[in-house]
């Protein structure tokens, strides 16, 4: 903006100085006269135009550059004010932070060993409680050891006599056998030493099964007949039903 006053000054000054000066030397010319004239106040138009636009303060713009350094150191100051502020708010604020931290830790910390103490109690309850558990099962077991032992004596009593029974049924049972079986040899041999003559029939005749009630032995058809007396003939009709008569098959 400066420069731009500073040309309409100085063509308004060249302007005012041709123009006075062709006004001197051809005022006798109407024409140019009147030309002169007219650059002469364009001349002047434009200075009084320029002028204003013309920076003629220059201690105004040292004294604000001045200012403005003036300004700007106080500014710097201002704000290394703030940054040692700021320093320190940063210093309090960590060390709040760091305190804030070691409380935490020292919370956490309270917080674990009262964690701890719980299960230690825990651990000591359910330690009585599994010893407590553990000796009820212990009496239970060490009752039902004692009724086991109990019941096992006396099924080992009841067995001993039940074996002690069948035993001595077995040897009854074996002794009446063979006292049987010793009669039914002693009257087949005493029916095979008699005379082939002796007795009214011949069993081989009969067609049938006949057993002799005197020596409970039974023949089928089939086997070698022998003679024997017809009162003591008795018939059947299956070798099953002779032997739950209670009579023996004869050897041949």
């Amino acid at each position: 903006m400066s420069t731009l006053g500073n040309l309409f000054v100085m063509l308004g000054l060249i302007g005012t100085v041709w123009g006075t000066i062709r006004l001197v030397r051809q005022r006798k010319h109407p024409l140019t006269k009147r030309f002169n004239l007219i650059i002469l106040i364009g001349g002047i138009v434009l200075m009084f135009v320029g002028s204003p636009m013309v920076d003629t303060k220059p201690s105004t713009a040292s004294s604000a550059q001045t200012t403005t350094k003036k300004l700007t150191a106080k500014q710097k100051s201002l704000l290394k004010s703030e940054k040692a502020r700021g320093k320190v708010l940063l210093a309090a604020k960590a060390k709040k932070s760091s305190e804030l931290k070691a409380l935490k830790k020292e919370q956490t910390k309270l917080e674990d060993q009262l964690d701890a103490r719980a299960s230690s109690s825990r651990a000591v309850e359910e330690s009585a409680s599994s010893a407590a558990s553990e000796s009820a099962s212990r009496e239970a077991s060490a009752s039902k050891v004692a009724a086991s032992s109990a019941q096992a004596a006396s099924s080992s009593q009841a067995a001993a006599a039940a074996a002690a029974a069948k035993q001595q049924a077995e040897e009854a049972k074996k002794s009446a056998a063979q006292q049987q079986q010793q009669q039914q040899q002693q009257a087949a041999t005493t029916q095979q030493q008699a005379p082939t003559n002796q007795g009214d029939m011949n069993t081989g005749d009969q067609g049938t099964i006949v057993g002799n009630s005197r020596s409970k032995i039974y023949h089928v058809p089939g086997q070698a007949g022998y003679r024997m007396n017809s009162a003591n003939a008795v018939y059947f009709n299956t070798e099953a039903e002779a032997q739950a008569a209670g009579y023996r098959k004869a050897l041949r």
